[in-house]
């Protein structure tokens, strides 16, 4: 809560009395993923956290609405014109993957040469579902955003796509050339320390271009050399 409200609170109100815009990135997490329609979160869905990071998200959200609101900023985009006004953008994203790494498909390289070693399949979530999100990606976004001028609002920025945990880690597997079995485990039975969204899926919002953003599985093609280049050598079979 200090770091994703309090923080946040004090940069906004900053942000608003100095009359400049501010771009808030924040997180599907704010919703329980407990919707069973199969649809995306739009940003007009009413956040309920299941969880004490999308709840400290989410009052960052809330604060930076407030410290906008009190300054007279400008929280949505009325007309697709830019605003004399300070705006204020809230952009939420998604299963962020990318440089340095330590995200999801270093972690499963890693998981699936440890399995290899000791002779057994990969567990892996089947049935936790998101938007894979390519950090350079969703950066790319955002300056297009800018670009655009009219930008305040809730924006929701993800790759093209969703997957669940299971298939992204077979994606991973595949792209890296490596011969692990997956099995697919229910997200029930692997213990976290804080509860995740089950459906971790928001639907993309326009962006300026009107284009979306690429394939979740076009940016991994892009990412795994990258990511294989900063990783010891793996011994094949």
């Amino acid at each position: 809560m200090r770091r994703n409200a309090l923080a946040v609170a004090e940069l906004a109100e900053a942000c608003a009395a100095a009359g400049t815009d501010l771009v808030l990135v924040s997180t599907n997490e704010v919703f329980d993923g407990r919707r069973t329609d199969g649809r995306g979160y739009v940003p007009g869905d009413r956040p309920a956290p299941g969880n004490p990071y999308g709840a400290s998200k989410l009052a960052g959200e809330t604060a930076a609405q407030a410290a906008f609101l009190r300054r007279g900023g400008a929280l949505a985009a009325s007309d697709g014109a830019p605003s004399a006004r300070p705006q204020l953008a809230i952009v939420r994203t998604a299963w962020l993957f990318g440089p340095p790494g330590n995200d999801f498909p270093a972690r499963i390289l890693a998981a699936a040469e440890r399995a290899r070693a000791a002779g057994e399949p990969l567990h892996v979530v089947g049935d936790e579902i998101g938007s894979p999100t390519y950090a350079p990606d969703l950066a790319d976004a955002i300056v297009e955003l800018l670009g655009g001028g009219a930008y305040a609002g809730f924006h929701h920025v993800v790759n093209a796509g969703a997957t669940s945990r299971a298939a992204w880690a077979r994606a991973v597997l595949a792209a890296a050339g490596l011969d692990v079995p997956v099995t697919e485990v229910p997200l029930a039975s692997w213990a976290r320390p804080s509860a995740v969204p089950a459906w971790a899926v928001l639907a993309p919002t326009p962006l300026p271009s009107g284009e979306p953003l690429r394939p979740w599985e076009a940016a991994l093609a892009d990412y795994l050399p990258l990511l294989l280049r900063g990783r010891a050598p793996v011994a094949r079979p």
